[in-house]
């Protein structure tokens, strides 16, 4: 009995240390370029050719959202009142003299993916696909991307148009900020109703397999079984490909409220959907979030005098989170707050009032702003107390400093007179 007991006991060791190195081991991913990143802190938790330069094919229009949400009214009607011609590629086949809503546009875009819908909102916000493409460059440098030049808004193939892996997860991460960008990309599919060019409803699938492929050909070999491509955690965010690019796909997941963002550049078939599970799983397998300051509690308070409220209260402007492996201390990290100096009244709900500093074995690592969570007034018509007896007391240092200056001359001439004598 016990020689059973202890081959259970040894079997149990060994399975569960073959299962915690499977957790930890490196992921392995047939894409040319790959990176896993945190969508809160932007730290890069896997990475492969991060930086190489890549063909990025129709997660260029990432981009093209980004620009559509920052500069139009979705509700916006757009009347294409020009022959588009053969774009090339996935369409919905848009025809002259039809209009749309900038939102309409927007999910053929994302959703089914259309080059001919990424052209016409090129040419609305910027009137040509060329000027667009400046703008689109003007938006990667301000999101400090290293490898990026775009020529047109859906990445048909040009060689001057590239990216990197780790420059599409900066323009993702940006996108994401967008709660209408996140409800489109998790959309399995667009229903674009009929209109005097089309009299019948056109419906497209989304061309994200994680959102619906199930069974057939949509199935993928993942850890020793066959398993749909279809993916709960996963929520958007955008596929590509091009005879050069390959597949491409950029994918959002989350878990526990843990969300990550995984690009794959150049894989092959489904495999960019194995590569990219592969990325998300290992990520949510081996790093947890935590969160150091959380922007709705109130991190302190300071009495104030001559004030109606007789305190400051103040909280972060942000939340602040670390991410670390599952089994990294979190006990080295500390907060210091600093406040600003003085604190002029009146104050108002918002006004920065200084900073929360974190620091890790005793390094500083970042730093929040604080913001006052209220007003805060002088009791006297706004008239800063504080700060005219600061004032009065500068003035009175500066009086006693040349009263010493006086006496000690005066002390001076004394001895001096006396030394004569």
């Amino acid at each position: 009995m016990k020689k059973i007991i202890s081959l259970v006991l040894a079997i149990f060791l060994i399975s569960s240390s073959f299962i915690t190195s499977f957790a930890n081991e490196k992921p392995s991913v047939l894409g040319e370029s790959a990176i896993l990143m945190d969508y809160d802190t932007g730290k890069i938790l896997y990475g492969k050719n991060i930086h190489k330069k890549m063909y990025p094919a129709s997660t260029t229009k990432i981009m093209t959202a980004l620009l559509t949400l920052e500069n139009c009214d979705l509700n916006e009607v757009v009347t294409i009142d020009y022959d588009l011609g053969n774009i090339g590629g996935s369409s919905i086949y848009i025809k002259q003299g039809e209009s749309f809503t900038v939102e309409t546009l927007l999910r053929a875009l994302l959703i089914k993916s259309a080059n001919d819908a990424a052209v016409v909102l090129a040419n609305h916000i910027s009137g040509s696909t060329e000027e667009f493409a400046k703008l689109m460059n003007k938006k990667a440098k301000e999101l400090k991307t290293k490898n990026t030049h775009f020529n047109n808004p859906n990445g048909l193939p040009d060689e001057n148009h590239y990216t990197s892996s780790y420059d599409l997860a900066l323009i993702a991460r940006e996108a994401m900020k967008y709660d209408r960008f996140r409800e489109i990309v998790k959309s399995k599919y667009i229903k674009i109703a009929a209109t005097e060019q089309y009299p019948y409803d056109r419906v497209f699938k989304s061309t994200n397999k994680f959102l619906w492929g199930v069974r057939g050909g949509n199935t993928i070999e993942y850890k020793g079984s066959i398993v749909d491509i279809k993916y709960d955690l996963v929520d958007g965010i955008k596929t590509g490909y091009t005879d050069v690019a390959r597949k491409c796909l950029v994918s959002s997941g989350q878990k526990d409220g843990f969300r990550l963002i995984s690009v794959v550049l150049k894989s092959e078939g489904n495999e960019v959907y194995k590569d990219s599970r592969t990325l998300l799983d290992y990520g949510f397998d081996n790093y947890t979030e935590h969160n150091i300051i959380n922007k709705d509690a109130e991190i302190g308070s300071k009495k104030i005098s001559f004030t109606k409220e007789k305190i400051l209260k103040y909280k972060a402007e942000e939340n602040f989170n670390i991410v670390t492996k599952k089994d990294d201390n979190i006990d080295n990290i500390k907060t210091k707050i600093i406040l600003k100096e003085p604190l002029e009244i009146p104050i108002k709900k918002g006004d920065y009032v200084g900073k929360v500093q974190i620091s890790r074995n005793n390094k500083v690592i970042s730093s929040v702003k604080l913001v006052a969570s209220e007003d805060v007034n002088s009791i006297f018509f706004n008239v800063d107390i504080n700060k005219i007896l600061r004032i009065l007391w500068f003035g009175l240092k500066i009086i006693l400093s040349i009263l010493f200056v006086v006496f000690s001359i005066m002390l001076l001439i004394r001895f001096i007179n006396k030394r004569k004598k």
